[in-house]
């Protein structure tokens, strides 16, 4: 009885929290719209900031342009050394971070309420004078290149690097974030310039807060700091990849204890009309962790793997269904069998009511736990926005998940478990593994 309570509380704390959750979309120059959610029990700021202009838009003999750019904003900026600069952050306990993925330049911003004006006079500094002295970019570059050497010795980023140039061929998301080894050192302080002034343009940013600010504070900052990046240039375009997968299997020999097995197959849009039924699909399959189909029957009940696991992914211009696993040598044909036939069996015969019941109940209930701070809030409003949500968004979240039938997952299993559209990939020495194609 006692955890039937404890359950029943977190319930309505989580209906509760996200009907509170009173996010202000506020427009603060032309069609230009941030999303706050003012929290002044404590006298701190989390602001997110993305600029559709990540590592994808890297042109071809400079991959990893975009990613140096984010490296070297706070190696000096305006009239600071790289040593002043982190040192007047660390001292007013600022935190600011750059960073990219493939389609985003992200910028953190994190800091006392009372130090909110230096934060954004810093950020400004960095984004419109960064120096890009050339020790800085030469050290950097050394760095850049030793994180890319180490990578091609590694199994797991061996096996990443290999899942994209299967997956992205001939496609900008085929390099990584970093770039290539050849390119590094043909990126001039020119190019760096460049990218900051011809890619971050307002029309194309993004901009989430959560913490002790009001609306009137947040629209002051970003019409100040911001509207300078209205510079109507044409920003580089990703293009759309378009990936027909066949059912192969791919063998990258490595002489290791165990194999690593990678797979991928068709995903869904996040504004496709079943894409939460593929949500709730994937976490009874893979995504649950130890509750999950695949754990049950490859780990529980067969130990063959430590874990097991399968996901939806979702870039700007691709969407798929992946996953993966690592195994003995001896057991990678087992494996990969049983995967294909876990897939199969959801996609032919759904899910059960009572696995539906506690995926449901799972990814309503455990969601307020990723809202616990506000750098946590400021993520997930960034992401929302990004995604072409509106802000009655958390609202409505869980009434979204509760809709899912156990026809709505046998739909779309259909569509993203099709056994002839699926590669598995296999990093390792697998003694059972015959027919696969070398790479």
């Amino acid at each position: 009885m006692k955890k039937f309570f404890i359950f029943l509380f977190f319930i309505l704390l989580n209906f509760n929290y996200l009907s509170a959750l009173d996010v202000k979309e506020i427009n603060y120059y032309k069609d230009n719209k941030a999303w706050l959610v003012n929290d002044n029990n404590l006298p701190i700021v989390a602001i997110k900031f993305a600029f559709k202009a990540g590592s994808g838009i890297d042109p071809i003999g400079k991959k990893g342009l975009a990613s140096m750019t984010a490296s070297l904003l706070d190696e000096g900026a305006g009239n600071y050394s790289a040593k002043e600069f982190k040192k007047i952050l660390a001292d007013n306990s600022i935190t600011l971070n750059f960073n990219v993925s493939h389609d985003n330049f992200y910028i953190d911003l994190y800091t006392l309420k009372e130090n909110l004006d230096l934060s954004f006079q810093l950020l400004d500094l960095a984004l419109t004078k960064p120096t890009f002295k050339l020790e800085e970019i030469n050290r950097v570059k050394g760095n850049i290149k030793l994180v890319l050497e180490q990578s091609y010795k590694d199994p797991d980023d061996i096996g990443a690097r290999l899942f994209r140039e299967i997956l992205f061929k001939d496609h900008p998301y085929q390099y990584d974030t970093l770039g290539v080894s050849e390119d590094i050192d043909k990126i001039e302080k020119k190019d760096l310039e460049s990218f900051l002034n011809n890619n971050l343009t307002i029309e194309k940013l993004f901009v989430a807060a959560s913490g002790d600010i009001k609306e009137a504070e947040l629209k002051k900052y970003l019409k100040k700091y911001f509207v300078k990046f209205d510079n109507k240039k044409k920003v580089n375009e990703i293009p759309t990849h378009k990936k027909n997968i066949n059912s192969e299997i791919f063998l990258h020999k490595k002489d290791l204890r165990q194999s690593s097995i990678l797979f991928a197959g068709k995903g869904i849009s996040r504004n496709d009309p079943y894409f939460y039924s593929a949500y709730v699909m994937n976490y009874i399959l893979g995504g649950g962790g130890f509750f999950s189909r695949l754990t049950t029957e490859v780990r529980e009940k067969r130990g063959l793997v430590y874990s097991v696991y399968s996901y939806l992914y979702r870039y700007d211009k691709y969407n798929f269904f992946s996953g993966g696993a690592q195994t003995s040598n001896e057991n990678v044909v087992k494996v990969i069998k049983i995967i294909k036939g876990e897939l199969i069996k959801v996609k032919k015969k759904g899910v059960t009511e009572e696995e539906l019941k506690n995926a449901k109940n799972y990814l309503i209930n455990s969601y307020v736990l990723r809202l616990d701070s506000n750098n946590k809030v400021a993520s997930m409003l960034l992401n929302t926005q990004m995604d072409g949500l509106n802000t009655d968004f958390f609202e409505k979240r869980n009434d979204y998940i509760n809709s899912v039938s156990l026809e709505d997952i046998k739909k779309v299993a259909s569509r993203i478990l099709d056994e002839n559209q699926i590669f598995f990939l296999v990093i390792g020495n697998p003694t059972d593994l015959k027919n696969a194609n070398k790479i």
